[in-house]
């Protein structure tokens, strides 16, 4: 006894069902996030540790960036999350590149304190991320003076070194 068989082109559910596997199979390949690679043995190097800001300037952020060899990383994307504990700032800043691993930004602080910048370098699949901290002097900027990336307003609890200094205002504090 023979056993016939259909060819497969001639069942239409087997056929589809098959395609359909293929093309969801490429699909999730494609999309399958790359693998990043964290380094941890890239350093950074903040110019402006030793200095205080000012509320109210325009300043230029700088920072400067080498690989394990000491060697200036260059071409790579630098992006950084400026805040300040206790308070609700948001602003985040793209880097141009000067040359030779050094990055810089501009950045308008509003309010006096400890700030913190959360920087994140890339570069191809490489990623490597590191925190700053650094103090800004100067009085509570008014919202027409400030950055325009910095989403600080009035109605969020304010730590209480900050309410003191508002009620030291005369205008304020009527």
């Amino acid at each position: 006894m023979r056993l016939e068989r259909e060819p497969l082109e001639k069942r239409p559910m087997l056929m589809l069902s098959l395609v359909c596997i293929l093309v969801l199979s490429s699909y999730l390949l494609a999309t399958l996030p790359s693998t990043e690679k964290i380094e941890t043995n890239w350093t950074l190097s903040f110019a402006g540790a030793d200095d205080f800001f000012q509320t109210g300037q325009a300043t230029d952020f700088h920072v400067f960036l080498e690989d394990e060899f000491g060697s200036a990383i260059e071409n790579a994307t630098v992006t950084a999350v400026f805040d300040r504990p206790d308070t609700v700032h948001h602003i985040k800043k793209v880097f141009s590149r000067v040359e030779g691993g050094l990055y810089e930004t501009d950045i308008v602080f509003s309010v006096p304190g400890t700030w913190i910048a959360m920087i994140e370098a890339e570069k191809g699949d490489h990623i490597y991320r590191n925190q700053i901290l650094f103090t800004v002097d100067g009085s509570i900027v008014s919202e027409a003076n400030r950055d325009p990336k910095d989403h600080f307003h009035l109605e969020q609890p304010l730590p209480s070194e900050l309410q003191r200094s508002l009620n030291n205002i005369p205008v304020f504090n009527k």
